[in-house]
C-alpha cells in the first residue's frame, strides 16, 4: 500500500475504562450522551460499534493491544506483568521506522527499561505540573462517612474547579505544548488519560449536564444465576443498599466524565488542524475496557468478568488516504486489530508473530466479515499469587481505601478471580472458568445478559460448538515462538 511521503503522523488518544456504548455517533449509538468531537472523527473516518477488548483490566489489555497478542500468548496477565525490554511492541517498531514517539500520561504498559527502548521521550508525572504534591492534594477524597450507603460505591460526585486541574488536565496541556513545538516528522503521540476511570467524579458543567431521569435505566441486579464474584461485589461494596436513583446518579456522573474526555480530545483535534497536521495524521480513539457504572447493581470492573459493558470498547479512527465505504461498522473486531493496522499505515514489514487482523480491508469494504467471533480472557491460577492485587489493609486510608473490599475479596477467595475465557459471536456468548462458574447467553433474545442458560439442556449443542471453537482458538494462539530464525548457543 502506498502513502504520500512523508509518512502520516500517528495519534493514540486512550481514555481509561470507557464503555463502547458511551459514544454518541450523532445519536445513532447512544442518544443520551454528547460526544461531538469523537463524532466528528467518526465522520472524517470510521467508527466500530462492535470492538471488544481481549481483557477487562488495564495493563493486560494495553499490553495485548500494542503487541497484537492475547494474554495467554504474551504472559501479560495482570497489573504487574508489563512489557519487558526483549519484547516487541508497536511503539518500538515505530521508533525503529524513524517516528519520534512521545508518551504522555499513565503507564500500565511498559517496564521502565522497555519504555526507554520503545519511546523517544516520556513526559512523566513529575513533569506534568512541576509540583506532584499539589496534584495529590487537589484530588477529591471520599466524601461519604463510614456508615453512608454510598461510602464504598466508587461514587464521589461533584468536584471543584481546583480539583479539576488533575492529571488529565496536565496531560492535555503537555500534549498541546508538544504540538506547538518544531515537530520532528513523522511523530507518534500517545496520550493515555485517567478518566473516566472511577471514582465517579467530575466538575461543572459536566456534573449537571445529564438529567438523572433521562439516562438509561441500569441493568437490574439479577444475580442468582451469576458468578459468585458478582454477588460478593454487590454485597461487600454496599451496593445492595442502593436504589435505581443512586445508579442513575452514578451513570449520569460517568457520562459527564466522558463528555469532559470528549472536550479534551477536541482540544487535540483543534490543535492538529491549527498547525496543519490534521489531514496528514492517523488518529485513533479507543479505550482499554469498560465499566459497570451501575449495571447489574455493580460498579467499576472485575478481573474475569465479560459483560458487554466491560469488554465492548469505543474504536474510532481516521487514516489519511483511506476512504471508508461506510462511516459506522458493526462487524466484530478486537482491540488487538489496531496493531497490524498501524503497521500497514507506517509501512512496516516484519515477520513478527501477532494475532490481530488488519482493519484496512474492512474499512474499505473489501472484507465484509472480518471476524466471526471475538475472544477475551482474564483471571489467574492459585499458583500465580504474583498476579493478585495486594490487599488494602485499611478501608479508611486516603485514595486507596476505596479498594479495600475489591482487593480483599480476591485475596480471601481466589476462586473469584479464577482463570477464565470468553467467546462471543453476534448471537452467543460463552464464558468458561476454572472455578466452574460458567455462563452462556443468547444475545439476540437476551442482549442484557440477564438469564444464564449454561445449564439449559436445550442449548447443549450450542455450548459444545462454542467450546470447540474456543479450543481451536487456544490451539492456534497458544504461544508466540520468537519470530527471528536464529539459534543462540
Amino acid at each position: 500500500m502506498e502513502y504520500n511521503k512523508p509518512l502520516p503522523n500517528i495519534i493514540f488518544f486512550v481514555p481509561d475504562e470507557m464503555r463502547g456504548d458511551t459514544v454518541s455517533l450523532r445519536k445513532s449509538n447512544n442518544p443520551f450522551i454528547n460526544t461531538p468531537n469523537i463524532d466528528q472523527l467518526a465522520n472524517d473516518g470510521v467508527a466500530f460499534t462492535n470492538c471488544f477488548t481481549v481483557n477487562p483490566v488495564c495493563a493486560p489489555s494495553r499490553c495485548c493491544t500494542f503487541t497484537g497478542q492475547y494474554v495467554h500468548s504474551n504472559s501479560h496477565r495482570s497489573l504487574y506483568q508489563l512489557l519487558r525490554p526483549h519484547e516487541e511492541n508497536l511503539f518500538k517498531f515505530l521508533k525503529k521506522k524513524g517516528y519520534e514517539v512521545i508518551w504522555i500520561g499513565r503507564n500500565d504498559l511498559f517496564s521502565q527499561k522497555a519504555g526507554k527502548l520503545s519511546v523517544t521521550k516520556k513526559i512523566s508525572l513529575s513533569m506534568l505540573s512541576g509540583d506532584t504534591k499539589e496534584l495529590i492534594t487537589n484530588m477529591k477524597s471520599n466524601p461519604f462517612k463510614k456508615e453512608d450507603r454510598l461510602r464504598k460505591s466508587f461514587y464521589y460526585g461533584e468536584r471543584t474547579k481546583t480539583q479539576a486541574k488533575d492529571i488529565d488536565y496536565y496531560i492535555i496541556k503537555r500534549g498541546l505544548e508538544y504540538l506547538e513545538t518544531n515537530l520532528n516528522k513523522p511523530f507518534c503521540l500517545y496520550l493515555a488519560l485517567g478518566f473516566p476511570h472511577p471514582p465517579y467524579v467530575v466538575e461543572e458543567p459536566y456534573y449537571s449536564m445529564y438529567n438523572r431521569n433521562e439516562v438509561p435505566a441500569p441493568i437490574p441486579p439479577k444475580l442468582d444465576d451469576k458468578p459468585e464474584f458478582m454477588r460478593l461485589i454487590h454485597e461487600r461494596y454496599g451496593l445492595n443498599k442502593l436504589v435505581e436513583e443512586d445508579f442513575r446518579e452514578i451513570l449520569a456522573t460517568y457520562y459527564g466524565m466522558i463528555t469532559r474526555v470528549d472536550d479534551q480530545f477536541g482540544q487535540i483535534l483543534a490543535k492538529l488542524k491549527e498547525i496543519g497536521e490534521y489531514d496528514n495524521s492517523a488518529i485513533f480513539f479507543f479505550s482499554d475496557h469498560g465499566d459497570y457504572a451501575g449495571n447489574y447493581g455493580l460498579t467499576e470492573k472485575w478481573h474475569n468478568a465479560f459483560q458487554d459493558c466491560l469488554i465492548n470498547v469505543p474504536l474510532v479512527m481516521k487514516i489519511p488516504n483511506i476512504q471508508p465505504d461506510e462511516k459506522i461498522k458493526d462487524q466484530l473486531v478486537e482491540i488487538i486489530d489496531i496493531f497490524p493496522t498501524v503497521m500497514e499505515i507506517a509501512q512496516i514489514k516484519s515477520k513478527y508473530t501477532y494475532f490481530g487482523k488488519n482493519l484496512i480491508p474492512l474499512i474499505k469494504g473489501d472484507d465484509k466479515i472480518h471476524r466471526d467471533a471475538v475472544f477475551a480472557e482474564g483471571g489467574f491460577n492459585i499458583r500465580e499469587p504474583q498476579c493478585l492485587e495486594s490487599p488494602v489493609k485499611n478501608p479508611n486510608i486516603p485514595l486507596m481505601g476505596i479498594y479495600y473490599d475489591k482487593t480483599n475479596i480476591s485475596a480471601e477467595k481466589p476462586s473469584t478471580v479464577a482463570r477464565s475465557a470468553m467467546i462471543r459471536t453476534k448471537q452467543w456468548k460463552l464464558v468458561i472458568r476454572s472455578s466452574k462458574d460458567e455462563e452462556l447467553y443468547d444475545l439476540i433474545r437476551d442482549p442484557q445478559e440477564l438469564t444464564n442458560i449454561i445449564n439449559d439442556k436445550a442449548y447443549s449443542k450450542i455450548k459444545e460448538e462454542l467450546k470447540e471453537k474456543l479450543l481451536r482458538w487456544y490451539l492456534n494462539t497458544s504461544d508466540n515462538a520468537h519470530w527471528k530464525k536464529k539459534r543462540e548457543i
